[in-house]
């Protein structure tokens, strides 16, 4: 296979079907298959800045916090991803929040890397810069378009065991 159909990366074998690149990981004793938008060659220059606190890794639950007032196709497309990922991949319950009041966030926990009353929280943010911050119990995901796609996959495939 050329390298737009395939390749392997840190042993792990990526094929491109469709428009996403697929692979498998052991999760205990399940084989997952797990297909992304990105390779990790596209998105193994993202910067993961900052650490965690074990408090993340507490719970079944992470909110996965956004922005009630941006409405946008690749920031949609990200959320998807992420949330399918962490019930699918780290078989936690994502719980879907806002950072703050709006009339399409009734009945949703207000919460944001700002505020996370020491819960996991994960924010996605519009933003020229493309990156991954780590600060307390919250990871911020930044990006405009494509990138803040490309920077859920680079999480997930760090979560994945399949990147540093």
């Amino acid at each position: 296979l050329n390298e737009e159909e395939g390749y392997v990366y840190n042993g792990y074998s990526f094929i491109s079907v469709d428009g996403l690149w697929w692979t498998e990981i052991m999760r205990e004793d399940t084989r997952l298959k797990v297909p992304l938008h990105f390779g990790p060659k596209e998105v193994n220059h993202i910067e993961i800045n900052g650490n965690l606190e074990k408090g993340f890794n507490l719970g079944n639950e992470v909110f996965i916090a956004i922005d009630p007032k941006v409405t946008n196709k690749y920031y949609t497309l990200a959320i998807s991803e992420l949330s399918f990922n962490v019930v699918k991949g780290l078989k936690r319950i994502p719980v879907g929040s806002c950072i703050e009041e709006s009339d399409s966030c009734d009945n949703r926990t207000i919460i944001s890397c700002d505020n996370t009353r020491g819960k996991p929280v994960i924010e996605l943010v519009l933003d020229n810069q493309t990156g991954i911050e780590l600060q307390g119990t919250c990871i911020k995901l930044k990006g405009q378009e494509y990138d803040i796609v490309k920077a859920v996959d680079r999480l997930l495939y760090q979560w994945y065991g399949i990147m540093d």
